[in-house]
């Protein structure tokens, strides 16, 4: 694969079009995280590096990989995130119960993923429309599923079929889009007068407090903060009516927009400046938590190095997109024998350009593991819980991230 037909280097700010950026952050190169193959084979390599803009202070990637290159064998499904589908559950219960979502109501779902969230919807909506790529990964017949990126142009084919809508949502999907412009002109083009657009985001606030660099990767083009979103969303006649901070996937945003003129609440004003404590000098703590992970990762290789000279099996726990980010970026490629899994769609698949593979977790016993690295250290807890009966005794945990440490068991 020639790289250069698939990556295009970015030289403007996504949202205000400025040409002063700034490198932030530098990750090692790392192929496309979620590019889990059934066989073993070299995969190309692509920067992976973050730059933030002097003008509005928005933070993007340096490059945009060719989405159906990034997509092309997409195996991510809500149900199988820890939490979501509860979390998806609660979201449409509020937007019911606020009247937000009124019966009847006609609902689009840009980046549908599985429909774990329209399913919520069935008994309310009269139409139900959801627009993902990878519309391979659900079917159901109270639902409209189209298979497309979404776009001005597609809203105009939309527009024709099935009319306006009262609502929009787009969860996890805006910052993996490259021309916001566009999408926001295709959501303006179909929603209905007053309507609401809702949107749910990891923020950039969550990465600087809580170090998550393992949400950093080539499908997660643009890192939000309020005021930015807010801004640009003021363009196209949306105008913030809530915000809320969101735990969910480490540190995210709901935004809840209206197609028509609104006055800032002091409740979201007092969010920007919560929010500004932290994101203020964007600059700085980047340049701190790059020398922390740096000296993190020396750590975590120094004692690899040590286990792999004394013969000790060492395999990892997690197998997703993050966890590519970091094998790669603490450069352990090479150090992890096997990955373990409870996302079925994984197993027997290699990690993009390596030679581990993912195994199923009722098979741990059989290899023997001495160390077992939680790459998905959010939920270890949740996976030492889940699969306690299924790890020898012998085996030891050891969390990598945000700062490397064996666990007392």
């Amino acid at each position: 694969m020639n790289t250069k037909n698939f990556e295009i280097k970015k030289t403007s700010c996504r949202l205000c079009k400025s040409k002063d950026l700034k490198i932030v952050y530098k990750f090692k190169k790392s192929p496309i995280g979620d590019d889990y193959q059934k066989k073993i084979k070299k995969t190309p390599k692509f920067d992976l590096k973050l730059q933030f803009c002097k003008k509005c202070h928005f933070v993007q990637l340096s490059n945009v990989i060719d989405p159906d290159v990034v997509y092309g064998n997409y195996i991510y499904v809500t149900q199988t995130s820890h939490g979501l589908s509860t979390h998806f559950k609660n979201l449409a219960n509020y937007l019911i119960n606020s009247g937000i979502i009124k019966h009847k109501s006609k609902i689009l779902e840009i980046g549908s993923n599985d429909g774990t969230l329209l399913k919520f919807f069935k008994s309310i909506s009269n139409l139900s429309i959801a627009v993902d790529p990878a519309a391979h990964l659900f079917v159901d017949k109270k639902v409209k599923n189209i298979a497309d990126h979404f776009s001005h142009k597609l809203s105009k084919e939309i527009l024709d079929k099935y009319g306006k809508f009262e609502t929009i949502i787009a969860n996890n999907v805006l910052a993996n889009i490259d021309n916001l412009d566009d999408i926001f002109k295709g959501i303006k083009n179909i929603i209905s007068k007053n309507g609401h657009l809702i949107i749910e985001t990891f923020s950039l606030y969550g990465v600087l407090k809580n170090n998550l660099i393992d949400n950093i990767y080539h499908e997660h083009l643009s890192y939000f903060t309020i005021k930015s979103l807010k801004k640009f969303s003021e363009k196209y006649g949306f105008y913030l009516k809530e915000v809320k901070f969101l735990s969910v996937k480490g540190g995210s945003y709901r935004f809840i927009f209206q197609n028509k003129t609104l006055k800032t609440k002091k409740i979201i004003k007092n969010s920007i400046i919560k929010e500004k404590r932290i994101t203020g000098s964007t600059i700085k703590k980047f340049k701190e938590l790059q020398r922390l992970n740096q000296i993190n990762s020396t750590k975590f290789n120094k004692f690899l190095d040590k286990k792999i000279k004394d013969k000790k099996i060492i395999a990892g726990f997690g197998a997703s997109v993050g966890t590519t980010t970091l094998i790669y970026d603490f450069a352990v490629t090479n150090k992890i024998k096997y990955l373990f899994d409870n996302e079925k769609r994984r197993f027997n698949l290699f990690c993009p350009g390596t030679k581990i593979k993912v195994i199923n977790p009722k098979k741990i016993k059989k290899y023997n593991i001495d160390y077992m690295v939680i790459f998905a250290w959010r939920y270890t807890k949740v996976i030492l819980e889940r699969n306690k009966k299924l790890f020898n005794k012998k085996t030891k945990f050891v969390v990598p991230h945000p700062q490397f440490r064996i666990l007392k068991m």
